[in-house]
């Protein structure tokens, strides 16, 4: 785990979840991410040897057709709240 929380820290999210959707036969994958610069996480993951990105590409590449951007159309949080 430790790996994966270095991983996000480098690439600035703060959060990351992942959703099975099964529709009928059909099963899609329901990725979230939210980052301090959603470009710069891309980036910096595209260039990381961490082992857990390069897993992660792979796992992409194998089971994952292809990549929809879904339309925001709402994103609150109360991070600013939290006492670290």
């Amino acid at each position: 785990m430790g790996e994966t929380l270095e991983s996000l820290k480098n690439e600035g999210v703060i959060v990351e979840s992942a959703f099975l959707d099964k529709q009928g036969a059909d099963v899609y994958l329901i990725y979230y991410m939210k980052a301090e610069d959603i470009s710069h996480a891309y980036e910096v993951f595209n260039q990381s040897d961490l082992a857990i990105d390069h897993y992660h590409k792979q796992c992409w590449k194998k089971y994952c057709e292809g990549r929809e951007v879904l339309e925001e159309l709402l994103d609150l949080d109360r991070f600013e709240d939290l006492k670290c």
